[in-house]
């Protein structure tokens, strides 16, 4: 009964709930700072267009990627922080394109705010992790 109190706890409202709503606080938060400070640089058209959602949508990729790292974590399988930063490596790369060949400073922080919302989420992902496999006891288990 404790290692599917573990789960639900860890996976289930830690990673995936709180790590999602937690991960769509911060982006939002720095998100309205970026727009702000588009719309004084007159860039908001540009900051537009280099925020707009993929065709995929973005919680579920969310899902997806903590609930793979959360199983990685759990099972203490090696080379999990490697295949972390990998993961975040190539996800800015098919998301931004390379910043598409647009440099400007709006553009550039649009990136860096989804760089550090993926941070986040691999960070919910892997103290998710950590209660799934017993090192971290919460609260209801003790």
């Amino acid at each position: 009964m404790e290692l599917l109190a573990r789960w639900f706890f860890g996976l289930g409202i830690f990673a995936l709930g709180i790590g999602w709503l937690c991960t769509n606080l911060f982006l939002k938060v720095i998100r309205i700072h970026i727009n702000n400070k588009a719309t004084e640089r007159k860039e908001a058209e540009i900051y537009n267009k280099s925020i707009a959602p993929l065709d995929v949508p973005p919680w579920l990729v969310g899902i997806t990627e903590r609930t793979f790292f959360v199983i990685l974590v759990a099972f203490d399988l090696s080379a999990t922080a490697v295949a972390m930063i990998a993961w975040i490596t190539v996800k800015m790369l098919c998301n931004w394109n390379i910043l598409s060949g647009d440099k400007s400073i709006t553009v550039r922080s649009s990136a860096f705010s989804a760089l550090l919302g993926n941070l986040v989420s691999m960070l919910f992902a892997l103290i998710g992790g950590l209660i799934c496999g017993g090192h971290i006891k919460y609260l209801l288990i003790g």
